[in-house]
């Protein structure tokens, strides 16, 4: 019993010097020029554990990477179609094969309610939504990647328009996860080796940095 409650006591200790944090980070990945039906919108939260004198480690990752099951964007599809989750490093492999512009704004540091949010609505999508691209008159579980994160925390379905996919949703994400987020001017980048982003060619993209619809516009008419 004695040696038991050591074991115990030794337990309780390290769990008291153990540090959590979570982390959101949100990307685009827009097409060149650029194109809505090229466009997509993900995120990504990371809770992350540390130890005095032991390297950070990631205890768990979630993220909302809404496309078709297809991996085929239908512009003007009139029906929904199943849906696919896909993991964030598969997300990021894909489009940065295809030469997309992959942007990230974060690591921001969060409120641990909205890891547990983000955790709700990635089993909510998963389990219960469909697909459909441009999904303004959709019922609300029929999303778009664009939606399917944003209305997370905000259910009110708004009018995105041609010019507003990509890296212009992704802005209007970071603004909508605003109240969540702690000092969110200062973004962590010791945290992307531990989810692998450092393997990825991202542009950082600061807090206050967005794209406009006006912005999209331009980029499409470019030719290269």
């Amino acid at each position: 019993m004695r040696t038991l409650s050591l074991v115990l006591i030794l337990f309780s200790a390290t769990l008291a010097s153990a540090q959590i944090q979570d982390f959101v980070c949100v990307f685009s990945a827009d097409g060149i020029p650029y194109r809505p039906d090229k466009g997509h919108t993900f995120a990504a939260v990371v809770r992350v554990e540390t130890h005095e004198g032991k390297p950070a480690r990631a205890v768990e990752v979630a993220s909302i990477s809404w496309l078709p099951a297809t991996m085929k964007v239908r512009a003007l599809a009139l029906k929904p179609e199943q849906g696919r989750n896909v993991p964030l490093d598969e997300t990021l492999r894909v489009y940065a094969d295809k030469g997309h512009k992959l942007c990230m704004w974060g690591p921001y540091r969060v409120q641990p309610e909205f890891f547990e949010l983000f955790k709700t609505r990635v089993a909510q999508v998963e389990q219960t939504f469909g697909y459909k691209a441009a999904a303004l008159t959709s019922p609300r579980d029929i999303c778009d990647c664009a939606r399917a994160v944003e209305e997370m925390v905000e259910s009110r379905r708004r009018l995105i328009g041609v010019n507003g996919y990509g890296a212009a949703a992704s802005s209007v994400v970071v603004r909508k996860f605003s109240p969540w987020l702690i000092e969110p001017d200062q973004s962590h980048a010791w945290v992307e080796p531990l989810m692998g982003l450092d393997e990825y060619p991202l542009v950082r993209r600061s807090y206050g940095d967005y794209t406009t619809r006006g912005d999209q516009f331009k980029a499409s008419l470019r030719r290269n």
